[in-house]
């Protein structure tokens, strides 16, 4: 099932935005579904998932370790 997203509105930004709550009630060291998993919750493409993961590791919510996954910073 993928979750809803306003189509008036760019794709990317709402899904950091969503993560970004998310990820206020983890703890850190939490680990994040990567890329691929997010494109098909989402119902986007891999490209968007990714814009929006790059988003949360640029303003330092999230850290990407090459090879093993995505964890709250």
């Amino acid at each position: 099932m993928t979750r809803k997203l306003d189509e008036t509105k760019a794709k990317w930004p709402q899904i950091a935005a969503a993560l970004e709550r998310e990820i206020a009630a983890m703890p850190s060291g939490e680990r994040l579904p990567g890329a691929l998993a997010l494109s098909e919750e989402w119902g986007v493409s891999l490209t968007v998932a990714r814009k929006a993961l790059a988003d949360l590791r640029e303003r330092g919510l999230i850290r990407t370790e090459n090879g093993i996954g995505t964890f709250v910073a």
